[in-house]
């Protein structure tokens, strides 16, 4: 997974590109936590006096992401989506992966963070909270740090949106409603001639039976009328399998 253009967005509104020169170069700074740094927050290799051309500070910016990309997909053990790797790399980018030095030494950052240890455990609301934790700077509390974490955990929080679904399918499930022979034919001589829509022409009336039926059910409403429940129940029957047998004949024409 690589960061996304909001991932990179929230970096370079942190980081800021300082000590811009006229001619579009900048030049090496003092953070306030006392590091040397240039361009849109590079540190590794830097040292004060240095230049970088605005290509070199976009190019040193890619690298740097680059790393922290791995760290965070070395590092968490659990599925994320977009937002969340997108805040853990702005978050990696600015405190470092962490880890121990070759003395053994414990030196702070992802890995040793609340907010990992939270994340793999599952906990995505608790490594959220954690973000806030990570708000100071030479032993003080920083504004800007402050509102980066704020930043951070807005956005690990944001729901990942949906990939944008096709205007219609490209294939449809079958009906699985009965067709009667006729209607069949019908699509099958449609489908053969080119057509582009299927006749109901071809799809029988109700039979005569039913017809008959019908004007029988309205004849048999008077003996109903007084009639025991023994009575009317088995009319319910008599009606309702005339009915059944001129459906299931006229379905199979």
């Amino acid at each position: 997974m690589q960061i996304s253009d909001e991932g990179l967005r929230l970096i370079k509104s942190f980081e800021g590109y300082l000590d811009k020169q006229p001619d579009g170069s900048c030049l090496a700074y003092t953070c306030p936590a006392g590091v040397a740094t240039i361009g849109w927050g590079c540190t590794e290799g830097v040292k004060l006096g240095m230049r970088w051309t605005a290509a070199e500070a976009e190019a040193g910016l890619r690298r740097e992401i680059a790393k922290h990309e791995a760290h965070v997909t070395r590092l968490v053990t659990v599925d994320i989506n977009q937002n969340e790797f997108d805040a853990l790399v702005s978050f990696c980018y600015n405190v470092g992966p962490g880890g121990k030095d070759k003395s053994g030494k414990v030196i702070p950052g992802l890995s040793t963070s609340t907010i990992l240890k939270k994340l793999n455990a599952g906990d995505r609301t608790g490594a959220a909270q954690a973000f806030r934790l990570w708000n100071k700077g030479g032993g003080k509390v920083l504004p800007g740090l402050v509102s980066r974490r704020s930043r951070e955990a807005a956005l690990f929080l944001k729901p990942a949106a949906a990939p944008d679904a096709p205007w219609m399918p490209q294939r449809v499930d079958a009906s699985k409603e009965p067709l009667s022979r006729k209607a069949v034919a019908t699509a099958a001589a449609a489908a053969g001639t080119g057509a582009t829509y299927v006749s109901t022409a071809g799809i029988p009336p109700p039979p005569d039976l039913l017809k008959t039926t019908a004007v029988n059910v309205s004849a048999w409403k008077g003996l109903a009328v007084g009639a025991d429940p023994l009575t009317l129940a088995g009319l319910a029957i008599v009606i309702g399998a005339v009915a059944w047998f001129a459906y299931d004949k006229w379905r199979a024409e």
